[in-house]
């Protein structure tokens, strides 16, 4: 028995008490409610913002999307008049290839060897012929075979001229095969012109598609950024502290641009005309196919969808105080700019 319970008392281990609860001030409770209704506040208005440049990000892509859907309704329609017109010039070639087929029946006489030539050439008309039937069912490229078939027509014209030269030496010519021969190759003629003009409206077209596979960059927001000891990032617009300047932006969607890695060239332009750049090396060619500077660039994957982007670029210097301007380069196309102030 230890001394304690010998003395008739109780040994109390005061160290394994708990201490009692300090009470926390009502006016500090109050201050923290209150600071808590102000970030809710904060979160609040901070949705709503939120909201409201998703609701004018929706606008944009709206707008895009019924442009491309015009744009595809024009490319259908300049399409189907290109089939229909070359509906129309491989019938009149098919109306030239047996004029030309009845022509070379006439001129069958007694040369033998002459009569071969004569047959291989009809043959030939023949398959033509079957080549230009069967190829109506190939609506993207049937105006272009007619193209091809008009070709070898010609071919053809210049050997049945030296066919008449010979027939003439030979006295077979005579004033039904002259006439018919000449007005076959006046519809040649016509034929030909009006498939330039059918070449033609298809060039037109293919620069609009070309157009029209081009990226478009919008929703800019370019400032002056300081880098801060920790690695972090807080805008400014004072030209003395900012370290970088950064550009983001939305490169919109298209569904008939060409899909994957892509690069996109950012020039910095300082109030005094120069493009900011770390090294003259950085340059890229131009549409024009002269060589420009950029300040910085970005690669990304683009697979036809809305793509939301960030480019830095790294200050070599203080950056003079004045109006600047963005520009953003891909494929060697201006898809967009922006102008902002460091003061």
């Amino acid at each position: 028995m230890s001394e304690e319970e010998e003395g008739g008392g109780t040994f109390i281990d005061a160290s394994q008490a708990k201490p009692a609860p300090v009470p926390v001030p009502p006016s500090k409770e109050k201050k923290k409610g209150g600071a808590y209704i102000i970030i809710i506040l904060m979160l609040l208005i901070a949705g709503g913002f939120l909201g409201w440049k998703l609701s004018e990000k929706n606008e944009l892509i709206n707008d895009c999307s019924n442009e491309k859907e015009e744009m595809r309704i024009e490319m259908e329609a300049l399409n189907e008049m290109l089939y229909d017109t070359g509906l129309e010039m491989g019938d009149d070639l098919k109306d030239n290839l047996s004029n030309m087929l009845s022509m070379y029946d006439k001129m069958e006489g007694d040369n033998t060897d002459m009569n071969d030539s004569i047959q291989a050439q009809k043959d030939k008309i023949q398959q033509m012929m079957l080549e230009l039937e069967d190829a109506k069912g190939d609506r993207a490229y049937y105006a272009s075979k007619v193209r091809k078939l008009q070709d070898e027509t010609d071919v053809l014209r210049d050997i049945m001229k030296d066919y008449i030269r010979t027939i003439d030496s030979l006295n077979y010519a005579n004033g039904v095969l002259t006439e018919s021969l000449a007005t076959t190759l006046g519809d040649l003629e016509t034929t030909q012109s009006n498939l330039s003009d059918v070449t033609q409206e298809r060039n037109d077209l293919n620069d609009k598609v070309d157009k029209g596979s081009k990226l478009v960059a919008f929703g800019f927001v370019t400032t002056g950024i300081k880098e801060k000891g920790s690695g972090s990032y807080k805008e400014t617009d004072k030209a003395g502290r900012a370290t970088h300047i950064r550009s983001c932006f939305t490169v919109g969607d298209n569904a008939i641009a060409n899909a994957g890695n892509k690069t996109v060239y950012m020039r910095i332009i300082a109030p005094t005309g120069t493009v900011l750049n770390s090294s003259q090396s950085n340059s890229f060619t131009s549409a024009s196919g002269s060589q420009m500077l950029y300040s910085d660039k970005k690669t990304i994957n683009y697979q036809n969808q809305a793509t939301d982007l960030c480019i830095f670029y790294k200050l070599t210097g203080e950056a003079p105080k004045g109006n600047y301007i963005a520009e953003l380069y891909c494929e060697t196309a201006l898809i967009g700019s922006d102008k902002f102030v460091l003061k």
